[in-house]
Order: structure tokens, then sequence, then C-alpha cells
């Protein structure tokens, strides 16, 4: 009879000891995981999001982070600083920057815009390349540009697509900067020549 009794209490301090063992590994999981983890995210989160949306993360951090942090003067997006408007663009104005939505017939948003005092020659081109896409604020900017580069004051643009966009000048993914946005005579960086460069900077040059 003893050894009766004492076979279920080998049964269950083995039972027991199983169940221990099997904690113990449990929790060896749980902390090589959590050492793990911190490495993991970097390689798949950060490393891929900076390849992707470099242009995308940079129009954020060295700008705002959202128009709330404009600041309370004003609410929204009530600013129209272009002649004639953008359809399908609201804008915001915040001193010599410019930011801005673009979306599209559905009222889905499609780019994300930063925009850049200067008018319309390569003396108030900005130098990053991103910028390529020009609007005044005289319903003749194109003429009145054409008689005197740089007359007419205005913004360059950068458009960071908010998702994968199929435009006819090609695909734009998500979180990249649209170099190709619209680039037609009198508003494009493509077509401008060395002709807007103002005759002074000519003469200064070296003979």
């Amino acid at each position: 009879m003893e050894g009766e009794i004492q076979q279920p209490k080998e049964r269950h301090l083995g039972l027991i000891i199983s169940l221990i063992l099997i904690l113990i590994a449990c929790v060896g999981v749980i902390l090589y995981l959590l050492n793990l983890l911190p490495a993991q995210i970097a390689d798949m989160v950060i490393k891929p999001t900076e390849k992707v949306t470099s242009s995308g993360a940079r129009f954020v951090t060295n700008t705002v982070n959202s128009v709330a942090d404009l600041g309370a003067s004003k609410k929204g997006w009530p600013d129209d600083p272009f002649s004639p408007a953008m359809a399908n663009h609201v804008w915001r104005l915040n001193g010599d920057e410019l930011f801005g939505i673009e979306f599209d017939a559905d009222g889905k948003p499609m780019y994300f815009i930063h925009g850049i005092r200067g008018a319309y020659n390569f003396d108030e081109a900005p130098l990053d390349g991103e910028h390529v896409y020009w609007n005044g604020g005289n319903q003749n900017s194109n003429e009145l540009n054409a008689l005197d580069p740089g007359i007419v004051p205005g913004y360059w643009l950068r458009y960071t697509a908010v998702r994968d966009l199929d435009r006819p000048w090609g695909k734009i993914l998500a979180g990249l900067v649209d170099f190709k946005y619209r680039q037609e005579s009198g508003h494009g960086l493509t077509f401008l020549n060395k002709a807007s460069i103002k005759s002074s900077v000519n003469a200064n040059a070296a003979p």
C-alpha cells in the first residue's frame, strides 16, 4: 500500500519539476527576445525608413511634426498664396515657409508639400534639388518672368508622396519626393536656364 501511495507523489513531483523547467525556459526565451527586439526593430523599421522615406523624414524633422506645432495664432489651412489658386490644394503660411496638402478628386491625400519663398530663377532656387516646382502669386507669372526673370514673388515647392501614386510622369512611392512633379515651362526647375541668372551676377564674374 505504501508503494502505491508514494507512486502518485513521485509523479506529482516529476510533473512539478517539469513545469519549473518549462517556466525557466520560457523566462530565458523572454529575456533573450527583450535583448534582441531593439536591434531587430532598428534593422526592420528605422533603417528601411531612412532609405525609403529619407526626404519625407527630413521634411518632418527640419520643419514641424504637424500643423498644430505652428502655433495657435491661426487654425487649419486658411491661406491661399497663389493666383490662380491651385486646385485640390490647401495651404498654411508660417513666415517664409509654406506648408500644404494636395488631394485627389475623391479628397484623398496625395502629397505633403513644403514651400520655400523665392523667385523663379537660379539665384533663388533652393539647392537641395527637392523643391523642383515653382508657383507665383500673380496670374501672369509666366509672361512677367519671361520679360524679367524672377520679378514675380512665389514659392519653390517640394512634393512628398503620402502613398504610392501613379502619375503621368511615372510611379512615385510613398515617402519619396516627386522630383518630376509637373515639370513645365514657367514652373519646373528643369526648364530654367542660364539666362535666368541676373546680369549683375555675371558682371561680377572674372573676365
